[in-house]
């Protein structure tokens, strides 16, 4: 038999609440959270009448939007498992109503007028919502007119989206070795834990912006709670070399590229700088880099060829071990 399709949205919309069902009671315990898989379930004879639908079976969920809801969004997705269609219309279609709730307010008797998204399908569908309202409850109503006597209606209802869960960032996404970078999560309960790892680079891991020093490339993991789902989220933050080293320079008075430069090495005011020739003898030594070496030994410039160089950053913040390389001259 073919099925017939039938699809509704109704968004905004003041809807008068006639019935509801006796599964109310259990919505706010029936909590639907963005990282965890719901089991599978089939509808109870639970009539439910609204204007915005009318069916025999219903059930009954709730969930709770963080505290970035209002420029966040939702999906509720219903996927239909098993159901054996065999009448058309209505009766093959899957309903279901988001009603948010006010502060303390029992599900079973809501205000009379209240915002409501409803949409109904028979296969099959998404319910994507935007703009909700931050930190509250939403009881969700799934509902069919399928008769169990044409076999049981066994479906899977789940939430995800940008509403529900936490959301962690770095700024900026890439520093040199050395520098800092702030991690910050949104979406947490406001006054409760987080909890970021590893930790062990971090001035403080249960901060929602704790100060990060790492020493490689670290994905961070930081977990934290919307009502009573438990979430996480991921982000990466990359380590670049400390320092830039030019590896040639030509030191023959034109006011072209007459020194040894190396960038950002001012960040380092401890570091130590030895330059060596081929026969390991020490030609350049300084503490700090305030003047770049300019090719001389003992105030006469040393032949055109290859040199060895270690640097020491001496960092206060991170362990840097020794760069050692080479950099030609060239007259």
């Amino acid at each position: 038999m073919k099925v017939q399709r039938i699809i509704w949205i109704f968004l905004f919309i003041l809807i008068p609440f006639a019935d509801w069902g006796q599964g109310c009671a259990e919505a706010l315990q029936n909590n639907l959270c963005a990282e965890e898989t719901a089991p599978n379930d089939t509808l109870e004879a639970q009539p439910f009448s609204s204007s915005c639908m009318n069916v025999l079976y219903s059930s009954y969920y709730s969930f709770q939007t963080n505290n970035i809801a209002d420029v966040s969004s939702v999906s509720i997705d219903v996927e239909i498992i098993d159901c054996d269609y065999t009448t058309e219309g209505d009766n093959d279609s899957v309903f279901v109503m988001v009603v948010p709730l006010l502060v303390n307010e029992d599900p079973c008797n809501p205000s009379l007028l209240a915002q409501a998204y409803c949409r109904g399908d028979s296969l099959s569908f998404t319910m994507n919502l935007s703009a909700l309202v931050s930190n509250t409850d939403y009881l969700i109503i799934v509902g069919t007119n399928h008769s169990p006597n044409y076999g049981p209606c066994e479906y899977h209802v789940g939430i995800s989206g940008s509403a529900v869960d936490l959301a962690a960032s770095v700024a900026p996404l890439e520093v040199s070795l050395g520098e800092s970078a702030q991690l910050h999560v949104d979406g947490a309960d406001e006054g409760a834990a987080v909890n970021w790892s590893p930790s062990q680079y971090l001035d403080d891991p249960t901060s929602t912006d704790p100060t990060v020093f790492a020493e490689e490339t670290t994905v961070f993991q930081v977990t934290g709670y919307v009502g009573e789902c438990r979430l996480t989220d991921v982000v990466s933050l990359a380590i670049g070399p400390p320092i830039s080293i030019y590896n040639t320079f030509t030191p023959n008075g034109d006011g072209i590229n007459d020194t040894w430069r190396i960038r950002q090495i001012e960040r380092f005011e401890n570091c130590q700088i030895e330059v060596f020739d081929r026969w390991g003898q020490s030609i350049y030594k300084s503490i700090g880099y305030a003047q770049p070496w300019d090719g001389t030994y003992k105030g006469r410039y040393i032949p055109t060829g290859p040199y060895y160089y270690v640097i020491e950053l001496n960092s206060l913040d991170v362990t840097i071990p020794p760069i050692m390389g080479v950099v030609s001259i060239v007259h």
